[in-house]
């Protein structure tokens, strides 16, 4: 890099702070999809593409989104701990299976060391780049998340994950980007999508329950039905003590069901809840250590150096050229936070 690029990265960041624009990653939704998806192998014939898949998701979201700042999230080690003493079934469906359909895996145990120690890798390099990397043990990506962007963060937040209960968090400065489906969920698309507005998403959420995480809604009630059942959720926001208020006013089956899953409905309003997280004072206070702490810094070198070790190859076609591309402004932006 010479001179003359330092004057431009300087006259683009004028006036510019890292916090003006974050983009929050769910590190290992984003992950998980890219190691179920890329096959690629290294020079040697090894699977990377759990490191390569998300290390071109991330700069492509940098190109698309310009954020001021990074944060990649995700899960700490025990991160479900939490949900499972208020309902001990939370996750319990989810039976191992293979996630790949390549051929670089003879067996889901041989998938799943190497999702591991591709994951392990992926975060060896995400230290290397202007790039911040957040994992609190007995935490859920979800929750930190949602405090960082609630209650830390003040100006605008792009969350990028495939993970509908972020939803929920979409406000006027709050946009989840699903890369599943390429588009950004802001309020309007949100309510065009759903025919929910987002304030009331947390209760739509609550009533259909969640198969994924094996939480039970009210039987028989779908997206489409929602509307007709519980008219007023199209408009103002509604709490959980007025939906079962109103089921009592009512005299249909589907009513009688949200009146007697009422303590159900309660739970899954405690599992669901991004808006009030599931996180102590002590974590709290952990979150916004981390985020008071500088920005990491770009070690260009280093990150070469690991690529090289790694035998990418062409993965990124040319390094130098990509981390100049993707992560010369941000690294600028995070040397801010070193003054």
């Amino acid at each position: 890099m010479n001179k003359f690029e330092d004057i431009l990265n300087d006259i683009t960041l004028e006036e510019k702070h890292p916090n003006d624009r974050v983009l929050l990653i769910d590190g290992l939704n984003i992950f998980l999809r890219a190691f179920a998806v890329n096959g690629s192998l290294n020079e040697k014939g090894v699977p990377v593409g759990g490191i390569t898949g998300f290390m071109k998701s991330l700069a492509f979201a940098i190109r698309e989104m310009s954020p001021t700042r990074v944060i990649v999230v995700y899960d700490g080690a025990g991160g479900s701990k939490r949900r499972k003493k208020i309902n001990p079934n939370y996750k319990s469906n989810r039976t191992p299976k293979r996630v790949t359909k390549f051929d670089a895996f003879n067996s889901l145990e041989e998938e799943k060391e190497a999702m591991k120690i591709q994951f392990r890798r992926l975060l060896s390099y995400l230290e290397l780049l202007p790039v911040d990397v957040y994992g609190i043990d007995n935490v859920e990506a979800d929750d930190v998340i949602a405090y960082l962007s609630q209650n830390i963060l003040e100006k605008e937040v792009i969350i990028m994950s495939a993970d509908q209960d972020f939803l929920q968090l979409v406000n006027d400065r709050i946009v989840v980007w699903s890369p599943n489906k390429r588009k950004y969920y802001t309020k309007e698309q949100i309510f065009i999508e759903y025919g929910i507005p987002a304030h009331n998403f947390l209760m739509y959420k609550c009533l259909l329950g969640d198969k994924s995480d094996n939480l039970e809604g009210i039987k028989g009630l779908g997206a489409k039905k929602m509307t007709k059942v519980i008219p007023e959720i199209t408009g103002k926001e509604l709490n959980l003590d007025y939906l079962v208020h109103y089921a009592t006013t009512q005299d249909t089956l589907m009513h009688k069901r949200i009146v007697e899953n009422k303590s159900n409905l309660e739970t899954n309003e405690k599992m669901m809840s991004l808006k009030d997280p599931l996180i102590s004072g002590n974590i709290k206070m952990q979150i916004n250590d981390l985020s008071s702490r500088p920005m990491n810094l770009l070690h260009r070198n280093d990150f070469i150096m690991l690529y090289n070790n790694d035998y990418m190859g062409n993965s990124l076609q040319n390094p130098d050229i990509w981390l100049t591309e993707n992560f010369l402004k941000l690294n600028n932006l995070a040397k801010i936070t070193h003054e």
